[in-house]
């Protein structure tokens, strides 16, 4: 239903960032499943954009890593914002590790109240900074 990769030990994957406006739009591949999300700065400091879901986080740097610290969530319908009750909201947990010369090590995880895990994914980004 939400178009998400399917489990899997390893996947070929891939993430594209691409720059528009004020915001980045990331396309991630995990074999041959695509999940989108739109970035963009917020008052609280980041926001990311699934669908109708936006998630909002606090950047921390600890020790040389990226901690993503969600402050909320929220259904989004055009310029109207619905906020969800922590209690009900799907909570993210995200981190970038150094791991290299242009690598980065990143570990996410989605995770539904009650339910438990929806989706998590950990390995290392290769940095391609080519530009057109």
């Amino acid at each position: 239903m939400l178009r998400l990769p399917q489990p899997s030990a390893a996947a070929d994957t891939r993430l594209v960032i691409t720059t528009r406006d004020e915001s980045e739009h990331w396309a991630r591949t995990f074999s041959a499943r695509r999940l989108d999300t739109v970035q963009y700065a917020c008052q609280d400091g980041l926001a990311e954009r699934f669908g109708m879901l936006e998630f909002r986080f606090r950047l921390h740097v600890s020790d040389r890593s990226l901690l993503y610290v969600q402050s909320n969530a929220a259904f989004l319908f055009r310029s109207v914002r619905l906020p969800i009750p922590a209690s009900w909201a799907p909570r993210v947990e995200a981190r970038e590790d150094p791991a290299g010369i242009r690598q980065l090590r990143v570990d996410v995880r989605v995770v539904l109240p009650i339910a438990g895990p929806l989706i998590s994914y950990a390995g290392i980004v290769e940095l391609d900074e080519t530009r057109p």
